[in-house]
């Protein structure tokens, strides 16, 4: 029997595996009134049919945090507007 490592390793390494296919993950897409359920390459292919491409989603980077850089993604700054004033 393996041990719980060697279970937990099997497992991740599965999960890896999963993540890396990006072909076989479910999808909704709709137009209109129409929509379409299934695989990421059949929703290309009938987005293509329908006119329009779809492209994957940029991968989350891990070394970004929240807060950092221009666009602070997490909490907003809220200050008070110190424009023109009109009397």
């Amino acid at each position: 029997m393996p041990s719980r490592d060697e279970q937990r390793a099997a497992l991740e390494a599965q999960l890896a595996a999963l993540d890396d296919d990006d072909d076989t993950d479910e999808v909704t897409i709709r137009r209109g009134d129409d929509s379409f359920t299934g695989s990421w390459r059949r929703a290309v292919e009938v987005a293509a049919s329908w006119g329009f491409s779809l492209k994957k989603p940029p991968a989350a980077d891990p070394e970004s945090e929240p807060g950092k850089g221009k666009d602070k993604g997490g909490a907003a700054e809220v200050r008070r507007f110190a424009g023109r004033r009109i009397s």
